[in-house]
């Protein structure tokens, strides 16, 4: 291993190619792919994807001779992922992080997500979707590298992505058997693609020339979730060979995988707190201001989801100047999750607390007793089903030609096309308690009358609510790169290209559709009486379409809750549209003539005005210059890439209808054609320097994009009029002037959105202590320069009338404005303990810790203005999905047969949101939303594997070893900060089998 780090000059300049083992065939990826691993790999020739965007450079003989003198030496397994991710970041043209497997279908984690929490700076949410506290995800959701969540994905250096109405792949829907690493950019080329604002994930796939001849591998799983109680089968299977012939030589590769998985998770909430005077405490006759809590509720939460890929790569080299490469991937998901909650529905401002039965207060805020309000307290019981399909075709072809000793061409083509279709449907029960007993303190205990909750007499039907969403996008993608070679001693290249893409993404999302059935809300007026209507409306909707929930093992027996509510059954939820129509027809006799609601179900069409239609073309150059001096061991690159974007969003716009300004326009709708453009000018510069042998200090500053999301470039507006405070509206058909109109409009959209951008600095010490084994000990300091957020605003803008005069009205929609500034600390260490004696010389460890701080001065939206429910204000809060800690601790034990991983991963505090679901409202005149914060979470993981021979290996993976319970805060000023929800989730197991030969 005498390369590890070139001991001369001459060798210093070599070394960024030998020690990626590269061959002239794996060159046709050309500049389009990212960091290959080094050749003490499992085989001589596994690499997978040549250094960052950048074909590599064609090897001297000298330079083959060396490469095949590493090859002799074949490390495999925990120690070879690690040593070859540590010599994908010490040879980057740019600061980057991997995760590696070398061994096929071997990533250390289940999930792609799971994975990438590994890397330092990247962490994910536990949660099924971004800023929603209510619903746990047992493998995770949300990247974030270095708190933002601007990330760009890329598959082998190429646009990936899911149609999800954002530009990123979620990652969760890609299989991991399918990959052979995961690469992390934290900073940037010019010649990388655009779009990673936080950074850039490329997960890699293999190619037949990894490999030197033929290669088969298959692996077989059986997972277990404990509290799930369920098994569900994951399987991937891998074919690969080359063949040397007249015309060249030929490679094919098949790689297929399938995997299931069932979870379960159980929630326990405690709802806001506020101050009322309902409660006479002191018997003095009058209420006393206390604060208690709407209410406490819980739910059981079932996840399944089936993940299938297929990925088939070929290769030709006709010559030793050509090579052809093209790649088919295609990537399914399946994901059904089902929910029975109970949940209250009350008016808040009107609970007491009944003094009657003991209760403890700390002060004037509650913590124990029995909550009560006249009439019962209104709770709903509910059955919701969410299922989401999804697919990922991606398409690509790569040539690349040797023109001349010192000139190289490539160009690369590529289709993608994705599409998602889901529905999320929720019907529910209501039923007014007599009280609810709760007690805090750690998880609480919940109590009701379960005599009253197991009468199905005193249920009624509550209200359906759905959401409907169909997705399709597709882009096509084409760039050439041309690199010009020197013989000089400091300019070592430079090289140049174009890209152009054509992308059309077409989002339908009916939003959700909340209807009432019955709620106590409708008593006298739009149902005859303060009673509602039994569960037997018919002869089709009836109890029979519902069951008694026993919440069995609930929270693994570590709470106390209420054992027996009557709810929905789940195929009710699923029969969406029919069993909602059966619904609401069944309950239109009952219902008070002229009320609105006789007419049955409103169903939402997915079309017209839910469909945002989007039209981008980029066009970009770029030119960057390599050099270097030998001597110093010295190189690095400097460049700018110019980027043109143009889109094009069709909607619609609808002017008001009111009979007083019939000057403004009548109800009509007209097109919208929206057309924005922007181009940016993006430099960066990268240099690393070997102060001394394995000592390395690397620095790198670029200016970064993140383009907004197609869900938030809907050109979609609705204005409206009103009069102002203190006008009366004339009833005799007369017009009112428009200065004694109030004329707004609000969305959540906006087609003129530009870009967030940052710059960006990056400064690393990286020390190779023990590159022959792995131990190495890195810091890396980093500051980005964030601007033009997005944030809903409030801003005047001109709309014509339908006098042909134009008007101003006070829109609310998304804009640029804001900045930031986001710093912090990455530090790392790994390494194998070879110098111990015997058996314990197969210790390794790995650890890596990330601080980041952050200060912003970004406007909140104007409708998520943090607000008490006494209407008081908080101060300035953190920057939201942003832990300012997070820590990755792995312990390793390879020697002989044996492979055993345990790793632990933390993350401190961080902001999810601000007035979530359940966590906002009106109520007494109040427009409250309170900051909600997960509290901090960590998760320990293990492995132990065997292997038979060196073919056949056996091991047993287990996800969430220590049980943990995820919480989250919620944020009061009088009640004080508490923790608001716990969940707890299934440990996970999986016995692997792995066969390769």
């Amino acid at each position: 291993m005498s390369m590890r780090l070139g001991r001369s000059a001459a060798a210093y300049r070599a070394r960024r190619v030998t020690r990626f083992g590269l061959q002239p065939t794996v060159l046709a990826w050309g500049i389009a792919l990212v960091l290959s691993g080094p050749v003490h790999a499992q085989d001589t020739t596994d690499t997978t994807q040549a250094t960052s965007q950048d074909g590599a450079q064609q090897k001297t003989a000298q330079e083959k001779k060396q490469a095949t003198e590493l090859g002799a030496v074949s490390v495999t397994g925990i120690r070879a992922s690690v040593e070859r991710a540590q010599d994908i970041k010490r040879y980057a043209d740019t600061f980057v992080d991997s995760v590696t497997a070398l061994d096929i279908g071997a990533l250390p984690d289940r999930s792609i997500t799971e994975t990438l929490s590994r890397i330092p700076g990247v962490t994910i949410d536990h949660f099924l979707s971004v800023g929603d506290p209510e619903h746990f995800s047992a493998e995770g959701n949300g990247v974030q590298v270095r708190g933002l969540t601007q990330v760009r994905s890329e598959l082998n250096g190429r646009d990936s992505f899911s149609a999800s109405g954002g530009r990123n792949l979620s990652f969760q829907d890609v299989p991991s058997e399918l990959m052979g690493g995961v690469d992390v950019y934290k900073n940037q080329t010019a010649e990388m693609i655009e779009g990673g604002l936080g950074g850039t994930v490329n997960l890699r796939t293999r190619m037949p020339f990894d490999f030197e001849g033929q290669k088969v591998s298959f692996s077989l799983s059986e997972n277990y979730g404990d509290f799930v109680k369920k098994y569900k089968p994951s399987a991937s299977a891998l074919y690969s060979n080359r063949w040397k012939t007249d015309a060249g030589e030929f490679g094919i590769l098949v790689d297929v995988a399938h995997s299931e998985l069932a979870t379960r998770t159980d929630g326990l909430f405690v709802r806001p707190f506020f101050k009322n005077a309902n409660t006479d405490v002191d018997g003095d006759g009058t209420g006393d201001e206390l604060w208690l809590p709407r209410g406490a509720d819980w739910r059981a939460l079932q996840y399944e989801r089936k993940r299938d890929g297929a990925y088939v790569a070929f290769q030709w080299k006709p010559n030793d100047d050509m090579d052809l490469a093209a790649t088919v991937f295609q990537s399914r998901y399946d994901e059904l999750w089902n929910e029975d909650a109970i949940f209250v529905s009350n008016d808040p401002t009107q609970v007491t607390l009944d003094t009657s039965h003991p209760y403890d207060l700390d002060g004037n805020v509650f913590k124990s007793g029995y909550i009560t309000q006249p009439g019962g307290v209104p709770m709903g019981t509910d059955i919701r089903a969410s299922h989401r399909k999804s697919k990922t075709t991606d398409y690509a072809i790569n040539f690349k030609w040797r023109i001349a000793d010192n000139t190289e061409f490539s160009t690369d083509l590529q289709y993608i096309k994705a599409d998602t279709r889901a529905l999320d449907s929720t019907i529910a029960l209501g039923v007014n308690v007599p009280y609810i007993d709760v007690g805090l303190g750690g998880v609480p205990s919940i109590g009701v009358d379960q005599d009253f909750t197991t009468n199905p007499a005193n249920y009624y039907w509550g209200f359906t609510m759905e959401d409907v969403v169909k997705n399709r996008a597709d882009e096509f993608a084409w760039r050439a790169d041309i690199k010009q070679s020197f013989d000089s001693t400091f300019f070592r290249s430079i090289k140049a290209g174009v890209r152009t893409t054509t992308r059309k993404a077409t989002n339908i999302d009916t939003g959700y559709n909340w209807q009432p059935v019955f709620q106590t809300w409708m008593a006298w007026w739009a149902v005859p009486t303060d009673q509602m209507p039994s569960l037997d409306l018919n002869d089709k909707v009836n109890s029979s379409l519902v069951h008694l929930d026993k919440f069995r093992n609930f929270y693994r027996g570590g709470a106390g809750v209420p054992g027996a509510f009557y709810a929905p059954v789940l195929a009710t939820a699923l029969g969406y549209p029919g069993s909602y129509h059966a619904i609401h027809d069944a309950a239109s006799p009952y219902y008070v003539p002229g009320s609105g609601y006789e007419n049955g179900f409103a169903e939402r069409e997915p079309g017209g005005e839910y469909t945002n239609d989007q039209h981008e073309n980029t066009r970009t150059g770029y030119a960057m210059l390599n050099f270097g001096v030998d001597d110093w061991r010295f190189d690095g690159n400097v460049g700018v890439r110019v980027v043109r974007t143009e889109n094009e969003a069709k909607g619609f716009l609808i002017y008001p209808n009111v009979a007083y300004a019939p000057y403004l326009g009548s109800g009509q709708s007209e097109p919208i054609n929206a057309e924005n453009a922007y181009t940016d000018v993006l430099p960066s510069l990268n240099a690393s320097w070997e102060m001394a042998n394995n000592l390395i200090l690397r620095v790198a500053a670029s200016k970064a994009v993140a383009r907004p999301n197609f869900g938030d470039m809907q050109a979609y507006q609705m204005l409206t009029a009103g009069t102002k405070q203190g006008v009366t509206a004339p009833t005799d058909g007369s017009s009112l002037p428009v200065s004694q109109l109030d004329l707004s409009g609000s969305s959540y959209d906006n087609p003129y959105l530009k870009p967030m951008r940052a710059n960006q600095y990056d400064l690393s010490l990286e020390w190779y202590f023990d590159p022959d084994h792995g131990g190495m000990a890195w810091a890396n300091f980093f500051y980005k320069d964030v601007k033009d957020y997005f944030r809903r605003e409030a801003r005047q803008v001109a709309f014509p009338g339908a006098d042909g005069n134009s008007y101003d009205y006070l829109i609310t929609r998304p804009v640029n404005v804001g900045k930031a500034t986001i710093q912090g600390v990455e530090l790392g260490w790994n390494q194998f303990f070879d110098f111990l004696p015997g058996a314990f010389s197969g210790f390794g460890m790995s650890a890596n810790y990330t601080y980041i701080d952050s200060t912003t001065k970004v406007p909140n939206s104007s409708d998520t203005v943090p607000r008490d429910t006494d209407g008081s204000l908080f101060g300035t809060l953190p920057a939201d999905g942003l832990s300012k800690n997070s820590f990755n601790v792995a312990a390793f034990y390879e020697k002989g047969p044996w492979q055993i991983r345990l790793a632990y991963n933390w993350r401190s505090k961080y902001l999810l949101s601000v007035g979530p679901n359940g966590y906002n409202g009106g109520d007494g005149g109040i427009d409250w939303k309170l900051p909600v914060y997960s509290d901090d979470f960590g998760q320990l993981d293990g492995s132990i594997f065997y292997k038979f021979t060196d073919h056949l290996q056996l091991g047993l993976e287990v996800n969430n070893l220590n049980n943990a319970e995820q919480r989250t805060i919620m944020d009061q000023n009088g009640a004080g900060s508490r923790v608001t929800s716990w969940y707890v989730n299934d440990r996970r197991y999986a016995a692997t089998l792995r066969v390769t030969f």
